[in-house]
């Protein structure tokens, strides 16, 4: 197959980081950054900034945010600090307390940080980069849109968007959304507590994918989805009319209209191995038994390969995820995965209901997928 003109050869990790540009709202990107080898300079790559605070900057071009009264130096956690007053952003410096005058540093970040702002702007608005957006917290529709507005009356930037990976959307996956956005999927986004606690390779596959996206289609100003990559799977559907039956083993009854209970403490499915990967995303469609106050909550195990992968302390009703290592499945043409689920219940003894099972978790639809 002849090689798409449009696309450069793949970068290496230092190089390839350095054509995203954080947005926020915190450091995580800009740690991965530092961890592929990289410190490019940007006002927003170690900075603390919250979505409603980056809309008043960039509705203002950030005027006036290196002014000296604006500008304060400080202390906390044994680090020298920055707090960007007029647009209330907070940024690590990186230096241990101790080891700079803190007016000096002031003084210094005050130019810095103007020339940072104005880089910010110009790449905006003559975007040689794509702008990373990422947060804990869910977003609002609303948030996402003013988000979108905003950087589009700065030019024809490209947005992405990084998420925790869910069902349907493993780590390391990319979708685009239209011309301008993509969204990106990692493992997990780091918690704010302890953002260096991050997960690097799933940075890394979705940055490298969204460059290649945007190196597909950079011709023509235009982000079209890329070729799909072939994906590897092993689909399970539960129930009278799914294909389940030849995959169970112990812990299961019969199958009903749809559905399947795993029953007792423990259930068992064995599965084709859909191909080698260094990483395998396991999707479920599920619901446990519940019968509140007396049982509320069921908790479910996911062992594969004999390791507890993902432990769901309550587990939810619907869709649910969780990775498991290749290091695993290696070698291997089947996978036994096994569900502990040690609160099952009788609806007989439990609510007084004409059903003697000890039900544990309602399986729907189940996938392995080579990630």
């Amino acid at each position: 197959m002849d090689a798409d003109p449009n696309v450069k050869p793949m970068l290496a990790d230092a190089d390839l980081v350095l054509q995203f540009e954080s947005l926020g709202d915190n450091c995580e990107l800009g740690l991965v950054q530092r961890m592929a080898g990289a410190e490019p300079l940007g006002l927003l790559r170690f900075a603390g900034a919250p979505l409603r605070n980056l809309l008043r900057g960039l509705d203002a071009r950030f005027v006036n945010i290196g002014e000296p009264e604006r500008v304060r130096v400080y202390e906390d956690n044994n680090e020298l600090m920055v707090k960007l007053s007029l647009y209330d952003f907070t940024y690590h410096t990186h230096i241990a307390a101790g080891e700079a005058d803190p007016v000096a540093l002031q003084r210094q970040q005050c130019k810095t940080i103007g020339f940072l702002a104005d880089k910010l702007i110009a790449d905006l608005e003559n975007p040689t980069k794509i702008l990373v957006f990422r947060q804990n917290e869910p977003l609002l529709a609303s948030d996402l849109v003013d988000l979108r507005l905003r950087l589009s009356s700065f030019g024809p930037g490209i947005l992405l968007w990084v998420q925790e990976a869910c069902p349907g959307h493993g780590p390391g996956s990319v979708d685009v959304v239209d011309e301008r956005m993509m969204v990106g999927y990692v493992r997990r986004l780091a918690s704010r507590d302890a953002v260096p606690d991050l997960d690097y390779e799933s940075w890394m596959q979705v940055l490298r994918r969204a460059w290649r996206i945007w190196q597909r289609t950079a011709v023509s100003g235009r982000l079209v989805p890329a070729p799909e990559e072939h994906l590897r799977r092993t689909d399970i559907v539960f129930g009278a009319e799914g294909n389940a039956v030849r995959y169970l083993d112990s812990g299961w009854s019969g199958p009903e209209a749809g559905y399947q209970w795993a029953v007792g403490e423990r259930s068992a499915i064995t599965l084709d191995v859909p191909g080698q990967a260094d990483e395998y995303w396991l999707e479920m469609d599920v619901k446990p038994y519940l019968r509140p106050p007396l049982l509320a909550t069921q908790r479910m195990d996911v062992i594969a390969g004999g390791r507890i992968v993902k432990t769901f302390k309550e587990l939810p009703v619907g869709e649910i995820g969780c990775t498991i290592p290749g290091s695993l499945v290696a070698g291997k043409p089947k996978l036994e995965i096994v569900f502990n689920h040690p609160h099952a219940a009788s609806p007989m003894l439990i609510a007084g209901e004409g059903d003697d099972r000890r039900l544990g978790v309602c399986f729907y639809r189940l996938s392995l997928v080579c990630a």
